[in-house]
């Protein structure tokens, strides 16, 4: 007698022993995969972190250095007589004076300075007189600009110490140059700065020397 073979159902089986009729399609990432990730991380991160202290490296920079404010200097040099011609019986007078103004900016950005003058005294009152036109001083350059001035004569000869001075051999002088402008940079005002160069010039009636003694002023504000 033939035995019949039992078909066992596959719904029945262990479910320890049975093997799973569907995979599941998500699987997890590889390790190796995983540290990749991990490290381009970090790298991302370091980079952006050296960018930011960049940034504010140069930005201090700019700060502390570069729009620091510093002081613009304007000197007269000696005076010279470029022109010379008196007598004391009547008393007459033809004096031009020469005089070189120099602007130093130090600063790295340029200085915009106004109309100016740069004015000659006799006794307190103005002799002489001679525009300074408006101009700019690169940053961190010098200027240098030749001023002629005549003297007043009429002014001088009016004055009871100029027959005295002329037997004297000596004749006194004052000069002031007030210069006002702004520094500019990144065409925004930085700010301004105004410097007044004053000097006590001795001329020598017998050589045509002179002889000075000059101080600045400046104010930055």
């Amino acid at each position: 007698m033939q035995t019949e073979e039992k078909l066992e159902d596959p719904l029945k089986q262990d479910p320890e022993t049975a093997e799973p009729l569907y995979t599941s399609a998500t699987t997890e990432e590889p390790p190796k995969k995983k540290r990749k990730k991990c490290i381009c991380l970090k790298i991302s991160s370091c980079i952006l972190l050296i960018i930011i202290l960049l940034l504010i490296a140069t930005f201090m920079f700019f700060a502390l250095y570069l729009f620091k404010k510093r002081a613009v200097k304007v000197t007269a040099s000696s005076a010279t007589v470029e022109n010379l011609s008196f007598t004391i019986i009547p008393v007459t007078l033809d004096l031009v004076m020469g005089t070189d103004v120099a602007i130093k900016n130090p600063n790295y950005a340029g200085y915009e300075y106004e109309n100016t003058n740069t004015t000659f005294y006799y006794h307190g009152i103005v002799a002489g007189i001679s525009p300074l036109p408006a101009g700019v001083v690169k940053a961190r350059s010098n200027k240098k600009i030749h001023l002629s001035i005549y003297m007043n004569a009429t002014t001088m000869i009016g004055s009871p110490f100029l027959a005295g001075e002329l037997i004297a051999g000596q004749l006194p002088l004052t000069t002031n140059t007030s210069l006002t402008g702004k520094v500019v940079l990144f065409s925004t005002i930085r700010f301004h700065a105004t410097v007044v160069n004053s000097c006590d010039v001795i001329v020598n009636l017998q050589t045509q020397k002179t002889s000075s003694n000059c101080k600045s002023d400046v104010k930055l504000f």
